[in-house]
């Protein structure tokens, strides 16, 4: 297990580990990073074996994002160097070449949301509210969330979730496209790890990284992007 700064990493089973959000009862982002980056990716290249990540909240919610009271006298440089560490960190967890996804339950706003948005999918519970406040108060998503808005929403519908700052319910969410599936359970934990579990069920680390990494290089608008990856699994293949 390994704590940095608002976070916890550890192994969940063999192939899956959890990445969980912990600072008080609404888990807010009092820093942008939540997790330092540098250890995130130097934990996930220790442990090869780890084909999966979940990003979770710890208790009742996921993350009501920052605490906004920091905006009215904060320094405008400093925090606009925490939002670029961010916004690094939320790109290294995009294009990870393994499965990512966010475990939702309560609240889920603001930077909370557009760390959620950096996973492949999102399994929210039944209760789950998701949205992008920001400019309610009198400022715009900082981590990246506009743009992976615009990515999965289209530009209509990522420019009123951004100016009208709507709270939805996470059938609304559904409906909207922004989250993979509701959860029968009231906790998406357990569900989420079992929609995991299927997606990795009888497929090799090799399949599973070049898939993800083909799919990460295609959205960068890379050409051609499987390369050879057919052909060093073929081999995987035949070498058994």
């Amino acid at each position: 297990m390994v704590r940095s700064n608002i976070s916890v990493l550890d192994k969940y089973s063999e192939r899956i580990a959890v990445l969980t959000i912990e600072n008080g009862s609404k888990n807010l982002l009092s820093e942008p990073e939540f997790i330092r980056q540098d250890v995130l990716m130097d934990w996930l290249e220790d442990n090869p074996e780890i084909q999966a990540l979940i990003i979770t909240g710890a208790g009742r919610h996921f993350s009501h994002g920052a605490d906004v009271s920091q905006f009215a006298d904060g320094n405008i440089e400093e925090i606009s160097e925490k939002l670029s560490k961010a916004r690094s960190l939320l790109n290294a967890v995009e294009n990870l070449p393994i499965l990512t996804a966010a475990a939702i339950n309560g609240g889920c706003f603001g930077g909370g949301l557009e760390i959620a948005l950096s996973c492949n999918f999102r399994i929210c519970s039944p209760k789950a509210f998701l949205g992008l406040p920001e400019i309610m108060h009198g400022v715009i998503p900082g981590m990246g969330g506009i743009e992976r808005s615009v990515k999965m929403l289209g530009k209509e519908k990522a420019l009123r979730l951004c100016l009208c700052g709507e709270i939805m319910t996470a059938q609304t969410a559904l409906e909207k496209g922004l989250v993979t599936k509701i959860t029968e359970q009231k906790n998406a934990f357990e569900e989420t790890v079992e929609f995991l579990n299927e997606l990795l069920k009888g497929k090799s680390d090799l399949q599973i990284n070049s898939i993800v990494q083909t799919v990460n290089r295609t959205i960068q608008g890379i050409s051609d992007t499987s390369g050879d990856s057919f052909a060093k699994v073929l081999k995987e293949v035949q070498s058994k």
